[in-house]
């Protein structure tokens, strides 16, 4: 049995379970003030009002946004589910929050939950020689696996550090992402919506031609060749196509009916609503040149990006994992700890009182200089990084598949939370939950050009984590 209650543009649902009450108050008209919202009262924390006005800031255009056409919200905290939606305007189709979408990169945390399943099983070792799992994958041709600017390549003298599992799953090994290799983009841009069928072999080949970024275990390059290379890694110890096994393993045990890894099928299921993407067009000086982008080869994803999800799947998915469902105690630890301990540098340093680490920052170290200072200087900030988000800084690191973000809230109190981002061609979606499970957030937009993309996350997790 459930009760919901709709008011506005949010809807919540209790379920009968539930016995404790609690005082849900009518959506309010947020004002937008450049330096900041007063203190947030605790009943409008719960009618989700804070992560309304950023829905809304983010699909808006009058205070500066970038006109994301839909954004859609699911939370769960407290036995309590609710959903809400932001749209640029009154003409423009409302989202439903249980439509599915691609969740691109969150496909990452399905994947290693799988490779340390079978870490559990002892089928695979976090310290195991990818080549010896894999053989001399990343150098299946005389052009693969050295890196022009250094001579270094992948077939490293004896005695040097191996790439293993564990550098895969934190983005350690030192592997090229092949997304971020101009041909790949270039044939992406050319076919785009049809899109080439690709092999893991050919992304892997693809991330290798650029050799060695790093000595594995001494750097940090998000990379989804490696999450390609830990696909191969569980097809080859189980024996079975990689999709299969987190389908077996986590998809149907928790009763996920709306996740798929859809191989190289193109047509997103249906109903779903409409996506747009500006990634292969330039930013109009009066807009964004978007064009549709619901249907398109994932193949382009595989194990790294390919799944589409919904958002209630979403939160059922991140809650089991993280009350310890779908993983032993030990590698569910290993999972939310064993943190990249290298980064890319911080954008300047940390301001006093603020605890960003630039030695560890992944590669982010976001301040929010309209709280964290005075009067911001910077004149070219957009208003709507302040608009019902009451942060002064985030900083995130990279553990096994996990995301860790510590969000430091107006009022110096801090969050930490565990998830995952995932971009792709018309979406971006974003999947958080405290350490417990016990409060999640899944949020999804149906465009992919926000300017200041970081910080409209940090502004969205902030409204619903921060309590004042």
């Amino acid at each position: 049995m459930r009760r919901t209650r709709t008011a506005h543009t949010g809807r919540t649902t209790r379920t009968a379970r539930t016995t404790r009450g609690r005082l849900v108050v009518a959506a309010a008209t947020v004002l937008v003030v450049a330096m900041g919202l007063p203190s947030t009262p605790a009943a409008a924390h719960d009618s989700h009002e804070p992560l309304l006005a950023a829905l809304r800031a983010e699909a808006g255009t009058a205070v500066g946004g970038d006109g994301i056409p839909g954004v859609i919200a699911r939370t769960y905290k407290d036995g309590v589910s609710w959903t809400g939606t932001g749209a640029t305007d009154a003409g423009t189709p409302v989202r439903n929050p249980d439509s599915p979408f691609r969740a691109a990169s969150i496909t990452k945390i399905f994947t290693a939950t799988t490779v340390l399943q079978l870490v559990a099983e002892g089928m695979v070792s976090l310290d195991d020689d990818v080549f010896g799992l894999l053989g001399p994958v990343l150098k299946t041709n005389p052009v693969a696996g050295c890196n022009p600017s250094t001579g270094q390549c992948f077939n490293p003298p004896p005695g040097s550090p191996p790439i293993t599992v564990r550098n895969l799953l934190q983005h350690s090994s030192g592997v090229f992402n092949y997304l971020g290799d101009l041909g790949v983009l270039a044939s992406a841009g050319s076919s785009f919506p049809n899109l080439p069928d690709y092999s893991a072999q050919q992304l892997v080949d693809e991330g290798a031609s650029h050799g060695p970024q790093f000595a594995p275990g001494t750097g940090m390059h998000y990379s989804n060749t490696n999450y390609v290379l830990l696909g191969m890694v569980i097809e080859r110890v189980t024996g079975h196509p990689w999709a299969d096994e987190v389908t077996r393993r986590v998809i149907q045990p928790l009763g996920l009916t709306h996740t798929v890894l859809p191989g190289s099928t193109a047509t997103l299921p249906t109903p779903h609503d409409q996506f747009f993407t500006n990634y292969l067009r330039p930013r109009g000086v009066f807009g964004h040149l978007s064009r549709p982008a619901a249907d398109w080869n994932p193949s382009i994803g595989g194990a790294a990006g390919a799944i589409v999800s919904t958002s209630g799947d979403l939160v059922t998915f991140i809650r089991a994992l993280l009350a310890g469902r779908l993983l032993p105690p030990a590698q569910l630890a290993q999972m939310m700890t064993d943190l990249n301990p290298t980064g890319a540098g911080a954008p300047g340093s940390p301001l006093p009182g603020i605890p960003c680490d630039p030695a560890r920052a992944w590669p982010e170290c976001i301040v929010n200089p309209a709280i964290s200072t005075v009067s911001s200087g910077d004149k070219a900030t957009p208003g709507y990084w302040y608009a019902s988000r009451p942060w002064k800084a985030v900083q995130a690191d990279y553990g096994l598949g996990l995301t860790r973000r510590t969000i430091t809230c107006r009022d110096g109190s801090t969050v930490v939370l565990y998830g995952h981002n995932g971009g792709g061609f018309g979406s971006l979606s974003y999947l958080y939950s405290t350490a417990d499970g016990s409060h999640a957030l899944v949020l999804n937009m149906n465009g992919d050009w926000p300017l200041w993309e970081l910080y409209s996350l940090n502004g969205m997790l902030a409204a619903e984590f921060c309590t004042t």
